[in-house]
C-alpha cells in the first residue's frame, strides 16, 4: 500500500513538473516579425519602400497598447525577434510628434498608421506590409509655362485654412484636416507694365485627409482651377 501511495505521489510531482517545464518553455519560446514594406500613402498614390527606409518610427505595442519596443528611422531591422504572443505595430513619422502641431511656415505632411494587430508564433517568421496614410492635406501651386512672359515672377498666391500662406509654385503647405474643413486660395499678379489685377479665387469645400490639392492658373481664362 505505500508503495502505490509513493507511487501516486511520485506520479503527481512529475506531472507537475513536466507541467512547469512546458509553461517556461512557452514563455521563452521566440519567433520574427519580418517588415516587408511601408506605404506612405497620399492622395491616390502610394509610395512603397522598405522599413528602414521609409524615415517613420515604428513602434511595436503590447496586446494591452503598453509600449514593448520603438525604432527611430533608419534602424528597422529585417527581422526583428520577439517572445510568442500578440503584438500591436504602428508607424508615424517627426511631423507628428511635433507640439502644438506641425503648421508653422508651411507645415509638413502628417503620416501615422493605426495600431495593426499580428501574432508571433514560435521559431517562424510572420511578415507584414503596413500603410501609413497622411492625416493632413496639402496646397501647392502650378503655373503655365507663359505666365513669366507676362507676369514674371511678379505674382503672390495666398492659401488659407486655419492660417494664411503664401506659397511659389512648386511649394506645398500642409494644413490640418477636420470634419468640414475648407480652404481658399487668391492670386494677384502685376504684368510688365505695373498693372495689377486678381484673378478670381475661390474656395474649397469639400476636403479630404491624405490629399495634395494642385491650384492652376489658367491663362486663357485668366482665372483659377483647383484639382486634386
Amino acid at each position: 500500500m505505500k508503495q502505490i501511495i509513493l507511487y501516486l505521489v511520485a506520479s503527481i510531482f512529475l506531472l507537475a513538473s513536466c507541467q512547469q517545464e512546458e509553461r517556461v518553455a512557452e514563455e521563452t519560446a521566440t519567433g520574427y516579425l519580418s517588415i516587408e514594406g511601408i506605404a506612405l500613402q497620399a492622395d491616390v498614390q502610394t509610395v512603397s519602400s522598405r522599413a528602414v527606409d521609409a524615415d517613420l518610427y515604428v513602434e511595436i505595442l503590447l496586446q494591452d497598447g503598453a509600449r514593448y519596443s520603438l525604432y527611430e528611422p533608419g534602424q528597422v531591422p529585417d527581422k526583428i525577434e520577439l517572445p510568442v504572443g500578440t503584438y500591436q505595430l504602428r508607424a508615424y513619422n517627426e511631423a507628428s510628434l511635433m507640439e502644438n502641431h506641425p503648421y508653422e511656415g508651411l507645415g509638413y505632411a502628417v503620416y501615422s498608421s493605426e495600431a495593426q494587430s499580428f501574432n508571433v508564433e514560435a521559431e517562424a517568421v510572420t511578415p507584414i506590409e503596413l500603410e501609413v496614410p497622411m492625416t493632413n492635406f496639402g496646397v501647392t501651386l502650378q503655373l503655365p509655362e507663359e505666365f513669366a512672359t507676362y507676369f514674371g515672377d511678379n505674382y503672390t498666391f495666398t492659401v488659407t485654412s486655419d492660417r494664411p500662406v503664401e506659397l511659389r509654385e512648386g511649394e506645398t503647405a500642409y494644413f490640418p484636416y477636420s470634419e468640414n474643413v475648407t480652404f481658399s486660395y487668391s492670386l494677384k499678379v502685376v504684368n510688365a507694365d505695373g498693372e495689377e489685377s486678381t484673378p478670381e479665387g475661390g474656395t474649397r469645400t469639400e476636403v479630404a485627409s491624405g490629399t495634395l490639392y494642385t491650384v492652376t492658373y489658367v491663362m486663357e481664362t485668366q482665372s483659377l482651377s483647383v484639382a486634386q
